[in-house]
């Protein structure tokens, strides 16, 4: 049985938020949820939500801010991952070397 127009407004209304709040972006919650991403878009700008350039590029992951070493670097550093995946890293770490990976690791791929 084919959905009412409410129940369509109801059920995309859910999705464009459910993929706001997923802190995924557009094309991987579509990937993920197996809906074109058109589709989604097409409801996003039918309800009047802005998804502009800048939020296209953002680049889905917490800012690392290293202050400057003040002696000896730690051995060893654990960074959790957007993806739930952890990164161990052990020896001399340089700051700028390990928030470069950090951007490498959580920036989208394609």
């Amino acid at each position: 049985m084919a959905m009412t127009r409410q129940e369509k407004v109801a059920y995309w209304t859910q999705r464009v938020k459910d993929q706001a709040v997923s802190g995924l972006s557009v094309k991987r919650y579509c990937a993920q949820e197996e809906i074109p991403v058109g589709t989604l878009q097409y409801w996003r700008r039918k309800l009047g939500v802005a998804h502009s350039a800048r939020q296209r590029d953002v680049v889905d992951f917490f800012p690392l801010h290293l202050a400057p070493a003040t002696g000896a670097m730690a051995s060893s550093v654990e960074i959790g991952l957007l993806s739930g995946r952890r990164l161990s890293i052990r020896g001399p770490l340089e700051p700028a070397w390990l928030q470069t990976l950090v951007q490498v690791l959580e920036s989208p791929c394609g």
